[in-house]
């Protein structure tokens, strides 16, 4: 291995606060405890590492943990593709973690080759300011789910325009166009929902002894991506929509899901094909076509926008005399 390779591999062990020490690094890497004791010295006189031994846990961590590890086996474009997603990040994010991008972002352009051009990026995603939710919050579920510690929560449900107590099990923290939801077992509903935390009244972590046990069958990632956009509680099913020639201009430029698939029509238009779940954000979707899109299946959702169009029908009607 490497020199770039173990400092990075030191440097990581530090952070997941393993307290990494030469023998550790020695018998990682089948080098002698001397090269491990030359890599620390290389961390703290070369990259200014603050790196300090802590003899209660026998190994060494960062007396400041804000430092980084320059970047020292980027490729110029790998550099180029981190730094515009840390540009994406600050934008994304809530204000709290953008200033530790901004602060990551001033550390990294040391880094970037004299007179590199930099990369931007541009349009507005702040979509995270209008979501009102507390660090401590925050900082409370990410406690939940890396420690499978349930929480007690007063939830507003805006469905059911309602506020009640739940006891739930966090599994995973999820960020939908910059806002923060809590995908977790509810005790009550006895089943795994989505809790945006911006409707969280209050809340408490439950003691250790109340830990949880996560349910193994819930494969996180595969639950994410089966919904079109946040909504992905209900069973998948088939959806089919045809698009007008004047619409499938656009249809084509873009991919809305992984199952999409697209039948070309003689007329110029198209069909579109989606195995996805949440048919309400689905309807929301089709809706904001108009007449351009026109639903073909399930049946259900077909009489769901006919029925939406009879509603919009009578508020645009004009007033007779």
């Amino acid at each position: 291995m490497s020199l770039p390779e173990r400092l990075y591999w030191i440097d990581a062990q530090v952070r997941a606060g393993r307290y990494p020490n030469a023998k550790k690094v020695a018998d990682h890497f089948e080098v002698s405890q001397r090269v491990a004791y030359e890599d620390r010295r290389y961390l703290k006189d070369r990259l200014g590492a603050p790196l300090e031994n802590d003899r209660g846990r026998g190994g060494w961590r960062y007396s400041d943990e804000t430092f980084m590890l320059p970047f020292l086996a980027l490729t110029d474009l790998q550099a180029s593709a981190l730094r515009r997603s840390l540009l994406a990040a600050q934008e994304y994010l809530s204000t709290v973690d953008a200033a530790a991008i901004r602060l990551l972002l001033d550390r990294f352009a040391a880094y970037l080759p004299a007179g590199q051009e930099r990369e931007s990026i541009g349009g507005s995603m702040h979509f995270s300011h209008e979501a009102q939710v507390e660090q401590a919050l925050l900082a409370a579920c990410r406690q939940a789910v890396r420690n499978r510690q349930k929480m007690d929560i007063r939830y507003f449900s805006a469905h059911r325009n309602e506020v009640n107590d739940r006891v739930i099990h966090p599994y995973h923290l999820h960020y939908y166009q910059g806002e923060p939801h809590l995908l977790a077992w509810c005790e009550w509903k006895t089943d795994v929902r989505q809790f945006f935390l911006g409707r969280v009244r209050e809340w408490k972590l439950l003691e250790t002894e109340a830990a949880f046990v996560r349910d193994p069958s819930l494969d996180v990632e595969t639950y994410w991506r089966r919904g079109l956009g946040l909504q992905h509680g209900e069973p998948p099913v088939t959806v089919r929509a045809r698009f007008s020639p004047y619409q499938a201009r656009w249809i084509r430029e873009r991919r809305y899901h992984a199952s999409q698939q697209i039948e070309e029509q003689p007329d110029g238009g198209l069909i579109l094909t989606l195995h996805v779940s949440g048919m309400a954000e689905v309807r929301r979707w089709l809706l904001s076509y108009g007449a351009e899109a026109e639903v073909l299946e399930p049946p259900e959702l077909r009489a769901a926008l006919a029925e939406q169009a009879e509603n919009l029908a009578k508020i645009y009607k004009p007033p007779t005399e």
